[in-house]
């Protein structure tokens, strides 16, 4: 065992969602604020666009590309499945189901699993698209499915998880909790540690992990406590994935904290203030973070001390960050991605692109992966 041992949407009853109407572009962060203004960078890192290629529509978050052995795999609405080369961007296959999708996809060597707009889980040969076999699940799934071995694991929009075999597409488990009245629609907040443990983030700002092979709870803690007088005030949900390194579960909530955990036993290490549905990652030192209004945070990951702020692309629709050798890498609602400064959060690098925002930013052996709300996948590298 090792050491261990974007958007989001409001959800709500039929009454509510009407009661709220006009209350959907807030909760996806949208501002009356306009977008802080470029400066000049002089003599910036150079940022390369090595590659790029269209996949077709995407919702959001819950389309994030899949990579694996030097490959990356993405996937459409539409059914349109893709797969290039993570160095050269050369397509590796293409196919098409005749599915509706409603998530990003997970893959082994030879079966991609992937979520159906009608409500159900399908295992599909890689290199053809051909179904092996399909199960029906409660709800529509919310975001990739996640494969830790032989269980393939599937969250929907009713709060459930279910563990499935990846063979044949049995049951083996199901988690359920009880949903509060509103919600943030979750298109990303699962994530795999090895095979051994699954990091969820929950609605009321709690964290949980669970064990991929049976669903049991290893734990599950309260970051960020729901607070205020009405049912939107208390809205503090974990959308963004949790991330583990080193003894530490760290992670975000919507109108809440940022903070960091004991793997083993959930016990809260330190807390801050913050509101983000935009993500996290972290180094051997650090925590960054973009919050909500767009401007990018680090804490120190032992004490929690805020070692700085950038506030130079607030109200920019910015993604959550990424690392890029010394550098984050984020990218903004405008198609710009840009670089930051690990050690003091100066931007030092811009570069131009087709990107209609990020939805998500993956970090590579050599580069970043980014996927845009236009359904454009790209290869990010320095210069």
């Amino acid at each position: 065992m090792r050491a261990f041992f974007p958007r989001p949407t409001l959800i709500a009853a039929a009454l509510a969602v009407v009661a709220l109407g006009g209350c959907a572009s807030w909760f996806e962060g949208s501002s009356a604020n306009p977008p802080t203004p470029l400066t000049r960078l002089e003599a910036g890192q150079k940022v390369n666009l090595a590659w790029s290629a269209k996949v077709g529509e995407v919702a959001g978050g819950g389309f994030m590309p899949f990579y694996q052995g030097g490959n990356v795999l993405a996937v459409a609405e539409d059914g349109r499945f893709s797969e290039w080369e993570a160095s050269s961007g050369q397509r590796v296959r293409e196919w098409r189901i005749k599915d509706g999708i409603a998530s990003g996809a997970s893959a082994n060597a030879d079966a991609v699993f992937v979520g159906s707009r009608d409500g159900r889980l399908l295992a599909l040969e890689r290199a053809s698209g051909k179904q092996r076999w399909a199960a029906m699940l409660t709800s529509l799934p919310t975001e990739a499915p996640q494969l830790a071995g032989s269980v393939v694991i599937a969250r929907t929009s009713d709060g459930r998880i279910t563990g499935f075999d990846a063979n044949d597409g049995r049951q083996l488990w199901s988690s359920a909790r009880s949903q509060p009245q509103l919600l943030l629609r979750n298109a990303g907040s699962m994530q795999l540690v090895g095979d051994e443990a699954l990091l969820v983030g929950q609605p009321a700002g709690r964290v949980a992990v669970l064990r991929p092979s049976t669903g049991d709870v290893l734990w599950e803690s309260t970051l960020a406590a729901p607070r205020g007088a009405t049912e939107i005030e208390r809205v503090t949900d974990v959308v963004s994935r949790p991330v583990f390194d080193a003894g530490q579960v760290c992670a975000v909530a919507y109108q809440g904290r940022v903070g960091c955990l004991d793997a083993r036993s959930g016990t809260l290490m330190w807390a801050r203030e913050l509101s983000s549905t935009r993500g996290l990652t972290l180094d051997e030192r650090n925590l960054y973070v973009t919050a909500d209004d767009g401007s990018v945070q680090a804490y120190d990951r032992a004490t929690g001390r805020n070692l700085w702020q950038q506030a130079g692309l607030k109200y920019r629709d910015v993604s959550g960050p990424a690392r890029l050798g010394p550098y984050l890498l984020v990218a903004d609602g405008e198609g710009y991605v840009h670089l930051l400064s690990r050690d003091d959060g100066r931007l030092a690098g811009r570069l131009k692109g087709d990107f209609a925002s990020a939805v998500e930013l993956i970090s590579l052996p050599d580069g970043v992966l980014l996927l845009g709300r236009n359904g454009r996948v790209a290869r990010i590298t320095l210069g």
